[in-house]
């Protein structure tokens, strides 16, 4: 895989590069400051991006790192959202979040390829029953919709 510690993790650097560009970001309007849940908001998909990758780190389990780096994933998109509602709300200009959206890209293609690089290493699961084949002649069984007035 290329690493033995979370700090050698490419794309655990470039999550922490992006969350860091978020609070300079925020620390540089004073609107955005003012709004409270947007802030929080923001802030909270930023750090989730780099605590997700993080704890699926820790759970030395391929399965489960890719797993916790699919959410880190979703939060970066959560977080990027943040930041285009930030420009429609007036609180920051679009050239002033350039940065901020390079690195959130650099940072999901990073994650990307190590849920990538990480696949040939889960193990396939287990089942615990064999699952029954319907029947395409047989009906499905078990109770049917209730009828309403209309039907």
């Amino acid at each position: 895989m290329g690493f033995r510690t979370l700090r050698e993790v490419r794309a655990y650097q470039a999550a922490r590069e992006f969350k860091r560009e978020i609070y300079r970001l925020l620390a540089s309007s004073a609107r955005a400051q003012n709004d409270f849940e947007f802030r929080s908001q923001l802030r909270r998909a930023a750090r989730s991006c780099v605590s997700n990758i993080a704890e699926g780190f820790g759970r030395h389990l391929a399965g489960e790192f890719i797993y916790f780096l699919r959410i880190s994933r979703g939060s970066l998109h959560e977080a990027l959202e943040w930041i285009d509602d930030g420009v429609d709300s007036g609180y920051f200009d679009a050239a002033s979040c350039r940065r901020a959206r390079e690195l959130g890209d650099k940072a999901g293609r990073l994650t990307t390829s190590l849920i990538k690089s990480l696949k040939p290493f889960v193990r396939p699961s287990r089942p615990t029953t064999k699952a029954k084949k319907a029947d395409p002649a047989k009906p499905p069984q078990g109770p049917l919709p209730a009828r309403t007035k209309d039907s």
